[in-house]
């Protein structure tokens, strides 16, 4: 009686290499789709961020212009006079983009801050900030601010976008 050959176990080195190159390219790809997750992430993040910063900017300087004395604008300025006597003293408040930078300044007691609201660096720009008024005369022959629409040109990388926010003046409050 002859012995039964024995039966191998185990994979061969070819069988191996084979496998090891399937699990390498896989694991390739898995990395390459969570890069371009992360890259995405982070893309969105910095755009909603910075939506979000202009349309609180935007809101804020439509507050300010709904309950102002007067407005006066120019093509990336907008000027604002509060009503007066104002409690914090401010005579003015102006916004204004100069070298893709959105300033905010105001004159109190005859003193003028400025403020950075929004600065453009090397992944974000303000490509471009509009302020259309628009005027009618009243009763008596006197020109007066009927609404302002304020519109904000944004670039991140390869996305831009626009924000706008529109205010009217109310001419009937006491203060």
């Amino acid at each position: 009686m002859t012995k039964p050959a024995k039966t191998r176990r185990g994979f061969t080195i070819a069988e191996m290499l084979m496998a090891l190159a399937i699990l390498a390219m896989l694991l390739s790809a898995v990395a390459v789709a969570m890069h371009a997750s992360l890259q995405n992430y982070g893309e969105n993040m910095k755009i909603a961020q910075l939506t979000q910063t202009a349309r609180v900017v935007l809101n804020r300087m439509m507050s300010e212009v709904r309950t102002a004395d007067a407005v006066d604008s120019a093509s990336q300025r907008v000027t604002i006079i509060p009503p007066q006597p104002d409690p914090g003293n401010i005579t003015e408040i102006e916004y204004e983009l100069d070298e893709g930078v959105l300033y905010c300044r105001r004159t109190v007691s005859g003193v003028q801050t400025s403020l950075s609201l929004i600065a453009s660096d090397d992944d974000v720009q303000v490509t471009g900030f509009s302020i259309v008024r628009e005027t009618g005369i009243d009763g008596e022959g006197v020109e007066y601010t009927k609404s302002v629409t304020s519109q904000m040109d944004l670039q991140a990388g390869d996305n831009s976008f626009s924000v706008t926010a529109s205010a009217c003046p109310r001419r009937n409050i006491e203060y």
